[in-house]
């Protein structure tokens, strides 16, 4: 199976609560959308968080593995962007 790389959006608590995390896919493929973050340079991740293809998926069956954490102004953009698309 290949391996895909995703931002994980939702808190710690719900999903411990649910086993469920919600996530947005990364894409190497950069389309400069207003839909998307783009990486920095520094990050050990290279591409694009797709904000509006949020998914939820069961991470213990997914066995999702740890790479790195996002900078802070990374997080905020998701976090500004996802919060347009429910609002």
């Amino acid at each position: 199976m290949k391996t895909r790389t995703a931002y994980i959006i939702s808190r710690k608590a719900f999903n411990a609560h649910t086993g469920l995390a919600i996530v947005a896919p990364i894409t190497s493929t950069i389309r400069n959308m207003k839909l998307e973050v783009v990486l920095p340079e520094t990050l050990v991740t290279k591409g694009a968080i797709l904000v509006h293809q949020l998914r939820s998926l069961d991470y213990k069956t997914r066995k999702i593995e740890f790479v790195e954490k996002a900078t802070d102004d990374v997080a905020d953009r998701v976090s500004e962007i996802a919060s347009l698309l429910v609002e």
